[in-house]
């Protein structure tokens, strides 16, 4: 089922030019970004989003083909994430996200919404209706919740094996000992071979 019945691209649009209006820090934020675009690929939808930002807001298009500033693959419930520079290389190894082109961009247009304070789901509602508005933000907690529970697995994953590297290694008392046993091995290798050439001799 396509989104676009659900949610016109015309009414996000305005609904989150609206929500960026409530926000006195909007303006610097969106001037940061005047004159960027930016593609988004998310797993859920069945289209890809062109944002273009300019002084007095965001645009977005589900038609536009053109050349971008930054493309970003990635799941939903991961785009809260991206502002944090330090989980963008954790996300990229554990394969939940792609970024062609310049990561602060992605950070930035984050940015705009994860700083709002608003009730998501009632500003939806009013720009929506209730059954759309329901509907996305289920679709948001549920991509929120899968995304977290691969992230949880993959740091125990990286846990367990850097755990069972420990294990592998030795201690540095295992490490002595196998290099005293080895120069008690070499001198006996030693003193045999001093013998042979006595008795060869």
């Amino acid at each position: 089922m396509t989104l676009l019945p659900l949610l016109p691209t015309v009414l996000f649009e305005k609904l989150a030019n609206t929500l960026l209006k409530k926000d006195a820090q909007s303006p610097e934020r969106l001037r940061r970004l005047a004159g960027k675009r930016i593609r988004l690929k998310l797993k859920e939808l069945p289209f890809t989003t062109t944002v273009s930002v300019d002084d007095a807001g965001i645009y977005i298009s589900t038609a536009d083909s053109d050349d971008v500033d930054c493309c970003i693959s990635t799941e939903l419930g991961v785009l809260p994430e991206l502002q944090d520079t330090a989980n963008l290389t954790r996300l990229i190894k554990a394969d939940q996200l792609d970024i062609d082109g310049d990561p602060m961009l992605a950070q930035q247009l984050v940015g705009l919404f994860k700083s709002l304070d608003v009730d998501w789901e009632g500003e939806l509602a009013n720009t929506l209706g209730d059954a759309p508005a329901h509907w996305l933000m289920t679709l948001w907690r549920k991509s929120r919740s899968h995304v977290e529970k691969r992230l949880e697995e993959s740091k125990r994953w990286f846990k367990g094996v850097v755990t069972d590297e420990k294990q592998l290694l030795p201690t540095r008392e295992e490490f002595n000992e196998f290099k005293d046993n080895m120069q008690q091995l070499r001198a006996k290798v030693e003193r045999l071979q001093r013998q042979f050439g006595e008795r060869k001799s």
